[in-house]
């Protein structure tokens, strides 16, 4: 069930002719719902492509995913073997006349890089996009341009590894340097941990898209404190610091989002050495095009990079932004997509702060309730709202992002109280477990 917003759409289509995009392969939620619909909603066509299209099916929905439903064409072929890929991706721009090619998906930028470069279109990422999606290389080039970075290492054996994680010392972040979504990232407090942590990845050869991973473990500092994600567009060379989003976390030892606010609450001065050294970072990696999302550890130290993404914030972070101020920074990546600069004005929407907070389940198990739903719609602060119908079906442990299975978003006309509406709204939903008293979604 869900319920659309009240508020008055704010974006409009822009002056420009229809143009046709060549998508490939998309996120399942998220960003990966909102996006088709913008493309359509600026006038503009596209062609989708996919290795699985049955990817795209929730089994507990007869729902087509938007990416399929707004498609001009669907076209099946092993997007993961790139020059095959090409090949019969010329032949179909032969016919079809692609005008850009675009992802909203990670493990598909270095492909829609290549792709782009080979049939001469204009795509929305930084020429240094590959190096720039590698967490080791990223934190390698902020080094050389020496701003401040936790220690780290980057290991593949067993005996490196625990080695390496000795000199940086315990508790430590351990990592796959080129995965999503948070997937395999968790705090390690001694070596059984550590261990557990590197079995884990060794058993994970291939990505979720059934790409081959880099077989590297990214050993990190643990960094204490709260963290923001910075927003930013970069049109030939010239970034323009959209804004910066809070985030809370939950899950431990693993690192969930359960929730982000925009424009998240920072002294000026705590705001403006954030922005300083995003800067400072996206200049180290190359990056000269393109959206950019990039998070930061708040330190008793100072700010520090946590990693830099090349494409839009994830979790509605997009809507959030849009709610406040006007940008959308989805039209931003498709005009990028197009060649075409951005516009990056502000409006006055009336709205002060955004929130969304994600119904994360407390843990695996048998669903036969879910309560509480129905007061959302009553609620004056909450925009719009989604939950999956999960009562009499089985859900997964939460170990990272894709275990959400609901969320509302709130907003605040006056201040910065977003976060609370939106929390508080949620903690009225609750689950209950096949043998097992109902647990609060805020426990």
């Amino acid at each position: 069930m869900a319920r659309r917003s009240r508020r008055t759409e704010l974006r409009t289509p822009k002056d420009f002719p229809m143009a046709h995009l060549l998508m490939i392969e998309s996120w399942v939620g998220g960003t990966g719902r909102i996006f088709p619909p913008a493309i359509a909603r600026l006038g503009h066509r596209y062609t989708f492509v996919t290795r699985n299209r049955g990817h795209y099916q929730d089994p507990r929905s007869r729902e087509i995913h938007p990416v399929i439903e707004h498609a001009d064409h669907v076209l099946s072929f092993d997007t993961n073997d790139v020059p095959a890929l090409i090949d019969f991706l010329r032949a179909q721009h032969a016919v079809l006349k692609f005008d850009g090619v675009v992802t909203i998906c990670d493990y598909y930028i270095g492909t829609v890089a290549e792709v782009a470069q080979a049939l001469d279109l204009p795509q929305a990422f930084s020429a240094n996009v590959v190096m720039e999606r590698r967490k080791d290389q990223v934190r390698e080039a902020i080094g050389r341009a020496g701003l401040p970075n936790p220690k780290f290492a980057v290991t593949s054996g067993w005996d490196d590894t625990r080695a390496q994680a000795a000199r940086i010392g315990y508790p430590l972040i351990a990592k796959p340097t080129d995965l999503a979504s948070s997937a395999f990232v968790r705090l390690v407090h001694d070596e059984e941990e550590l261990c557990a942590a590197f079995d884990a990845l060794e058993q994970f050869p291939r990505n979720f898209r059934e790409q081959e991973r880099v077989p590297l473990l990214l050993l990190e500092e643990y960094m204490r404190g709260e963290e923001v994600s910075v927003e930013a567009c970069t049109y030939r060379g010239r970034t323009t610091i959209i804004g910066i989003t809070d985030k809370s976390l939950t899950g431990f030892p693993y690192f969930i989002e359960d929730g982000h606010m925009f424009p998240a609450k920072l002294d000026g001065d705590i705001a403006a050495q954030i922005e300083a050294l995003v800067r400072g970072a996206l200049d180290a990696v190359g990056h000269d095009h393109g959206i950019s999302h990039t998070e930061v550890k708040l330190t008793v130290d100072g700010p520090r990079i946590v990693e830099i993404n090349p494409r839009p914030g994830g979790n509605y972070i997009a809507e959030l932004i849009q709610r406040v101020t006007g940008i959308d920074l989805l039209d931003a990546q498709i005009e990028l997509a197009l060649g075409r600069e951005p516009d990056l004005r502000r409006r006055d929407t009336g709205v002060a702060s955004a929130a969304i907070k994600f119904l994360v389940p407390p843990r695996a198990g048998h669903v036969v309730a879910m309560e509480g739903a129905q007061t959302l719609d009553a609620d004056p602060n909450i925009e719009r709202w989604s939950m999956a119908a999960v009562a009499g079906t089985d859900v997964a442990a939460p170990i990272d992002n894709a275990c959400y299975i609901g969320h509302v978003i709130a907003s605040d006309g006056e201040g910065q109280q977003a976060r609370d509406y939106a929390e508080r709204a949620l903690a009225r939903v609750t689950l209950t477990y096949a043998e097992a008293p109902a647990i609060s979604s805020a426990a």
